[in-house]
């Protein structure tokens, strides 16, 4: 798993660092955890955020855990994020916000292994059922997670597929191959005949063009147009 946690008390954060290791240690499973010590630093770091889930303090110097956690929604929305902290009159906005814990510290190891292993669960769950595709690559098989999926692309006799992490997969199968591969067909929509854009990093629709949350920006075809942006309101609605 890799874990973030922005939290400006280095000893608290090295505490509940130690707890998430042990966790993972006790579990057999490996576990990184990227420490920041303000909301700006996290901000600035990271342009998408490829993590299991994001520990935020909430009583940090000037831009504050919730403030972040509702930049962190602007770009993604299913991202699990959860507040460790003494204060206890940001719960409402904490669960508003879709928040998966609210814990309060002194952090109990009980509670913490909890949640982790929860989210353990889960994404083993998805990687088995519905958050894995398996391709060809290269002459080996490779699976890879739907949700990291950020666009696919035609390549003259092959398809690309872009990630979350900025790796690109390419593929010799048609893009309607690939599509129909997919198991959240709801979020994939053709903005362009060279192209399907996964809407959960879709940050801004025009009539020319589709611009991501990371930057890239894709072209957007007159025929593809209305559809796209009927199913992005629908998305960001639900």
């Amino acid at each position: 798993m890799r874990i973030a946690y922005c939290e400006d008390e280095p000893a608290q954060a090295a505490l509940v660092r130690a707890m998430i290791l042990q966790w993972a240690e006790s579990r057999r499973i490996t576990a990184e955890v990227v420490l920041y010590e303000s909301a700006e630093e996290f901000l600035f770091k990271n342009e998408v955020f490829a993590y299991d889930i994001v520990f935020l303090d909430i009583a940090m110097r000037q831009m504050n855990g919730v403030e972040l956690a509702r930049a962190i929604r602007r770009k993604d929305r299913a991202l699990p994020i959860a507040f460790l902290t003494a204060d206890r009159t940001f719960a409402i906005e904490g669960y508003e916000l879709h928040a998966v814990r609210y814990l309060l510290k002194p952090v109990a190891m009980e509670k913490l292994g909890s949640l982790l292993d929860e989210l353990l669960e889960t994404a083993e769950a998805d990687a088995q059922d519905t958050d894995c595709i398996t391709v060809g690559e290269k002459g080996a098989v490779r699976k890879i997670s739907e949700s990291s999926i950020c666009y696919i692309e035609v390549l003259g006799h092959y398809t690309q597929l872009h990630l979350q992490d900025g790796a690109a997969v390419r593929v010799k199968e048609s893009l309607a191959s690939v599509a129909a591969m997919l198991h959240q067909k709801e979020l994939f929509v053709k903005c362009h005949r060279s192209f399907v854009v996964n809407l959960r990093y879709v940050e801004k629709i025009s009539r020319a063009a589709c611009a991501l949350s990371d930057g890239t920006v894709l072209p957007v075809s007159r025929n593809s147009y209305q559809e796209l942006n009927e199913r992005f309101i629908q998305y960001y609605r639900e």
